[in-house]
């Protein structure tokens, strides 16, 4: 799991906005309505994510259409993983600072979670 770059952020936020799909053109044009950008820059920048295996892709007409594989939900937790597998001495101490910052709602959903874990059930 990778943090993207500044534009990578940007492109993937637009996807995952979308329902996690979408077409150079599309996501040129959403990005457009709030900064000046290529539409070169923009396919070359969803190529490499392809390439790196975060977007797939079907033919539509003489395009593609964008698929990113991962939620944004299913990439954060990756994210939060790969921080918390720094080692069983540090895991406690920033799963503590985390759970300190949660609002009494977040934490109600994470104690749900817990629960739904424990029973053998998860709902995503």
């Amino acid at each position: 799991m990778r943090v993207f770059g500044e534009l990578e952020t940007v492109v993937m936020a637009q996807l995952w906005a979308n329902d996690g799909q979408g077409t150079v053109r599309e996501v040129v044009d959403q990005l457009r309505a709030d900064r000046e950008i290529a539409y070169t820059t923009v396919l070359s920048t969803m190529e490499n994510l392809h390439r790196k295996g975060h977007l797939r892709r079907e033919r539509e007409g003489k395009a593609f259409r964008y698929n990113t594989t991962l939620s944004h939900a299913e990439h954060i937790a990756g994210l939060m993983r790969e921080v918390l597998s720094d080692g069983e001495k540090h895991t406690t101490a920033v799963l503590t600072h985390f759970v300190d910052e949660m609002s009494p709602d977040e934490l109600a959903g994470l104690k749900d979670v817990i629960r739904r874990r424990s029973r053998g059930t998860t709902k995503r």
